[in-house]
């Protein structure tokens, strides 16, 4: 009973913070998507100009750098170790891993798809800044080398 109640506390205990993180990641999304018009295309576009592109792309880089870094860290904090568990209880870890971590539409796969959309748009504010007249060495001082966003 002790094993069940110190997993089941660990998972509630991970949840709450995973859950804390999810959330506060899908409110910056929306915020993000808020600011975005729809192109002609039907996708979505970003809006700057030659005087805010260097600046949003610095800032957006910033930010997948800063989201990778601590997702990085808490997705190895994630996995339930199943070693040394009972039936019931290897049963509710092996359904937690699988919710996230695991399977294709699980929590951390979910940032990991929300830090490749920044990713990309960092890149498409990188082409749009070059559009715009800036130079190769003006892109790199404010987003990094090309591909620099890459995990």
């Amino acid at each position: 009973m002790e094993q069940e109640t110190g997993l089941l506390g660990a998972v509630a205990a991970a949840g709450g913070a995973v859950g804390k993180a999810v959330g506060e990641m899908f409110k910056a999304e929306k915020r993000l998507t808020d600011t975005m018009a729809a192109g002609p295309a039907g996708g979505e576009q970003f809006q700057v100009s030659k005087e805010t592109v260097l600046d949003a792309g610095k800032i957006i880089q910033n930010q997948v750098e800063a989201l990778w870094t601590s997702y990085s860290a808490a997705v190895r904090d994630l996995r339930v170790n199943l070693n040394g568990l009972d039936t019931v209880n290897k049963d509710i870890a092996e359904a937690w891993n699988e919710r996230l971590i695991d399977h294709d539409d699980s929590y951390s796969k979910r940032v990991e798809q929300y830090i490749d959309s920044l990713v990309g748009l960092v890149e498409q504010l990188r082409a749009a800044a070059k559009q715009y007249g800036h130079t190769d060495e003006d892109v790199v001082a404010a987003m990094g080398a090309a591909g620099a966003s890459q995990r």
